[in-house]
């Protein structure tokens, strides 16, 4: 009559469903399974389907709008129910060895497919936990990284600038400003800042030292938003906190100083200085500061020795050995290049202790040796006054 198993199969499937099978049927099909190809996926639609039919219970007039639209179609069954009564299609005996043989099955079908799927959840989880690991890292590698965008490097230099020799000012009219000193011969830093975000330099106090001026809203505006969280030096965050406020600007946490940091460049155009010393046959590299504090972290990124200059109540960052020199010229300062005068007494670095190391320094002033030696003396004395004094200013900086 029904012309062969599969028609009856399908006959079968077509008479009245439970509604728990349905939601299980459902609730199965959401793992997303592989386990031995998409086979597996058909055996478990096959034996919830056969469930479906053998463990109906009767029902009396189900309604297709308890179901979402198109559940039919997914299934791939009819609702055909309506009447007051459902029929029962396989003796009792039967249909309980049936149910038990494709319960077993389908056990052990669920088995296999949880395995997969713990397996599965398991390695998404490794691989979030090592992208997550794995883009910490690559944040601090970027933030330590020697190529970094240009306009990240000019931010990181200015904070230098600014912790060194800057100042942020509120008024009592409540008007902000930033104000930067620079010595006459370094007015190349001042025009540089004045060229991307406004402002005015004029001579200041007297006519060796040049005064950097901003306090127009939309200049400062964009400064901050550049520098915001680059500032090291407590005075100038404690500044920079109340235009902040003025201004309702989230004041950003300064994070730890990193070897290929643009600060330091900028700081040393500052606060920085370079000398030699013809007698030890050293080159020194210093920063001074009145608060140690900054200071400490460029021993532990580039090396030297921190010293007390108790008569201007100080600190002296020194860097003399060769390796530590040579590593700043020839690594750091590279990728951060000074911008004042100070560069090109850097870029005379090499120089000298290849001349050293030919013994120039001890031949006699009339050999060639010698000339070469007094040559680069010239030059080196006549770019920068040997380590001048570095002025503080009142606010105890």
């Amino acid at each position: 009559q029904y012309g062969s198993l599969f028609s009856f199969i399908v006959w079968i499937m077509q008479q009245t469903i439970c509604r728990d099978a349905i939601n299980w049927y459902i609730n199965l099909l959401l793992l997303d399974t592989r386990v031995g190809g998409s086979s597996l996926n058909y055996v478990i639609s096959f034996l919830v389907k056969i469930l479906v039919i053998m463990d109906n219970p009767q029902i009396t007039k189900a309604r297709s709008e308890n179901y979402k639209p198109g559940i039919t179609e997914f299934l791939g069954l009819c609702m055909w129910v309506g009447i007051s009564e459902a029929i029962r299609l396989l003796p009792t005996s039967l249909s309980k060895k049936i149910k038990d043989l494709i319960f077993a099955l389908l056990q052990y079908s669920i088995r296999l497919e949880k395995g997969y799927f713990l397996m599965k959840n398991l390695k998404y989880s490794t691989l979030a936990s090592d992208y997550s690991e794995n883009s910490l890292a690559n944040t601090r590698n970027k933030n330590n990284s020697p190529f970094k965008e240009k306009e990240d490097r000019f931010n990181e230099w200015l904070a230098g600038i600014i912790d060194g020799d800057g100042c942020f000012q509120v008024s009592k009219k409540g008007y902000a400003s930033l104000e930067i000193v620079t010595q006459l011969r370094d007015k190349r830093i001042l025009y540089l800042i004045k060229q991307k975000y406004g402002g005015a330099v004029k001579l200041h106090a007297g006519d060796n030292y040049l005064r950097y001026r901003l306090h127009h809203k939309a200049g400062l505006l964009s400064l901050i938003n550049g520098i915001n969280g680059l500032i090291r030096n407590p005075i100038r965050i404690l500044q920079l906190g109340k235009i902040c406020n003025l201004y309702d600007i989230k004041l950003k946490d300064t994070q730890p100083l990193t070897y290929y940091n643009g600060w330091l460049s900028g700081f040393f155009d500052t606060d920085g200085s370079i000398y030699l010393n013809e007698k030890s046959g050293q080159i020194f590299i210093t920063a001074s500061q009145k608060n140690r504090f900054i200071l400490d972290a460029l021993v532990e990124l580039y090396g030297g020795t921190i010293y007390a200059m108790v008569k201007q109540d100080a600190f002296k960052w020194t860097c003399y050995k060769k390796k530590e020199i040579l590593s700043l010229v020839n690594d750091y300062f590279k990728v951060n290049p000074c911008r004042s005068e100070k560069l090109t007494r850097l870029t005379m670095a090499n120089r000298f202790y290849e001349l050293r190391q030919l013994h120039a320094h001890s031949a006699s002033p009339a050999s060639d040796l010698g000339k070469a030696w007094k040559h680069y003396l010239v030059k080196w004395n006549s770019l920068l006054d040997k380590d001048a004094p570095s002025s503080f200013s009142d606010d105890g900086e």
